[in-house]
């Protein structure tokens, strides 16, 4: 039977690839955009820093973007590519810089 640190990290994962983008994007309807662009910010430095520090929950959500099966107790971090590592966090960052911009004028 797998532990409860196994489906906690899977349901993280799933949460980073699905839940969290799809609130960030949601945030946009209320036309706030100083809020989402603080929101988008915070993700992509989550994101980054997450692969920074190789959080297993991170890694799992890679995998399930690979359409891999998600394995936290066996973790290989050569397997994300580094344009991935760095384009996703980047492209979140550009976003918030842009609401932000937006917000402003």
């Amino acid at each position: 039977m797998k532990n409860s640190n196994y489906k906690l990290t899977i349901v993280l994962a799933y949460a980073n690839r699905y839940l969290y983008p799809i609130l960030l994007l949601a945030s946009l309807v209320f036309e706030n955009f100083l809020i989402s662009g603080i929101a988008f910010l915070i993700f992509a430095i989550y994101e980054l820093v997450g692969y920074i520090c190789k959080w297993k929950h991170i890694f799992c959500s890679y995998q399930n973007a690979y359409h891999k099966k998600m394995t936290p107790n066996n973790i290989n971090w050569s397997l994300v590519r580094k344009s991935d590592a760095y384009g996703i966090p980047a492209f979140f960052g550009i976003c918030g810089i842009l609401s932000i911009i937006i917000y402003y004028f």
